[in-house]
C-alpha cells in the first residue's frame, strides 16, 4: 500500500510539473537571470539594433522635454520672416506663416509619437485578445473572428482609414486619429497571436494544466501568453513604425491631426506648396524625422527578434 501511495504521489507531482510551461518552469532566479542576460547580450551585440534603440530613446526624450528644448512658441508669429531659410535666429527656418520650424518640429514629435504609441497600445490589445480567443477556443469563435479579420484585410487599409477618418468629426482630430488607426490595424496581430496559440495549445504542458483543473483564463494568461510574448513584443515595435507612417499619411491628406496643431504629416502638407518656391526645409526636416524614427523602430525590432529567438536570425 505504501509503495502504491508513493507511486500515485510521484505521478501527481510529475503532472503538476508538466503543467508549467517552459517560461513558468524557469521561475527560479538561478535560471531566469542567465536567460535574461543571454537575451540582453544578444541584443546589445547587434550594433544596428543598439543604434535603433538609441535613436528611439532620443526621439522620445525630445518629445517628453519638448517645452524645455524648444526656444520659441510654435504658434508665435515673426513678422517679416516668411519662409526664411535656416539661420542662427531660426535653426530650421520659418514657414509661410512666419512660425519657427524648429519649435513646430519639436512639438510635432510629441504629437506624432503619442499618436503612434497610443494607437499601437489599442491595436495590440485588441489583436492579442481576439487572437488568443480564436486560437484557444477554436470552433465558431475562431470562425467569427477570422472571417472578420479576412474582411478587414481584404480592404486596403489606407482606404479604410480615409473612410473612417472622414466619417468622424475633426473637432477632436487627435483622439479620432488614434482610435481610427488602433481599431483598423488589429487583424494582422490577431492572426499572428492565433497562430502562436494554435502551435502551443496542444503541447504537453497545456494538456497537463487542463488535467489539474486549470481554467481557460488561467491557461491563456499564465501558460500561453508568456510563451507568445516574444512574438508580440517584436510585432509591437514593427507596428510603432507603421503607426507613425499611417498618422503622417492621414495628416498629410488633411484627415488626421488638424492644423494648427503641428504633426510631422501636416507639416509635410504645408511645406509642399512652398517647395516650388525653394523652401526645401519645410519638407526635408519633417521627412527626415519620419524616416529616422521608422528606420530606428525597424532596426530595434529586428534586433529584438534575433535576441528572443535566434532561430529566426536568417529567416
Amino acid at each position: 500500500m505504501d509503495s502504491k501511495r508513493t507511486m500515485v504521489q510521484k505521478t501527481s507531482d510529475r503532472v503538476r510539473q508538466q503543467a508549467l510551461p517552459p517560461i513558468e518552469a524557469e521561475r527560479s532566479h538561478a535560471l531566469l537571470r542567465p536567460r535574461r542576460g543571454l537575451v540582453l547580450r544578444r541584443f546589445f551585440d547587434n550594433r544596428l539594433a543598439v543604434a535603433g534603440l538609441v535613436v528611439v530613446v532620443l526621439f522620445y526624450a525630445v518629445a517628453v522635454a519638448a517645452p524645455l528644448i524648444s526656444r520659441d512658441n510654435p504658434d508665435a508669429l515673426n513678422p517679416g520672416q516668411r519662409s526664411q531659410p535656416p539661420s542662427v535666429a531660426h535653426w530650421l527656418g520659418t514657414d509661410r506663416n512666419t512660425r519657427d520650424e524648429y519649435a513646430r518640429l519639436i512639438l510635432g514629435s510629441r504629437i506624432s509619437l503619442s499618436v503612434g504609441t497610443t494607437a499601437v497600445l489599442i491595436l495590440m490589445t485588441c489583436g492579442t485578445a481576439l487572437g488568443a480567443l480564436a486560437g484557444y477556443f477554436g470552433g465558431w469563435v475562431d470562425t467569427l473572428i477570422m472571417r472578420s479579420t479576412d474582411i478587414l484585410l481584404a480592404i486596403p487599409q489606407i482606404l479604410l482609414l480615409i473612410a473612417a477618418a472622414a466619417l468622424f468629426s475633426q473637432d477632436n482630430s487627435l483622439a479620432v486619429t488614434i482610435i481610427v488607426i488602433g481599431l483598423t490595424s488589429w487583424p494582422g496581430t490577431a492572426r499572428l497571436v492565433r497562430g502562436q496559440f494554435l502551435s502551443l495549445k496542444d503541447q504537453e504542458f497545456i494538456t497537463a494544466a487542463r488535467t489539474i483543473g486549470a481554467t481557460p483564463a488561467q491557461i491563456i494568461w499564465r501558460h500561453l501568453f508568456p510563451n507568445a510574448l516574444a512574438v508580440i513584443i517584436v510585432q509591437a515595435t514593427v507596428w510603432l513604425a507603421y503607426a507613425i507612417l499611417l498618422e503622417a499619411s492621414l495628416s498629410y491628406l488633411g484627415l488626421g491631426v488638424q492644423i494648427p496643431t503641428p504633426s510631422w504629416g501636416n507639416m509635410l502638407q504645408q511645406g509642399q506648396s512652398e517647395l516650388v518656391n525653394g523652401a526645401w526645409w519645410l519638407t526635408v526636416f519633417p521627412g527626415l524625422a519620419i524616416f529616422f524614427i521608422t528606420l530606428a523602430f525597424n532596426l530595434m525590432g529586428d534586433g529584438l527578434r534575433d535576441a528572443l529567438d535566434p532561430r529566426l536570425r536568417h529567416s
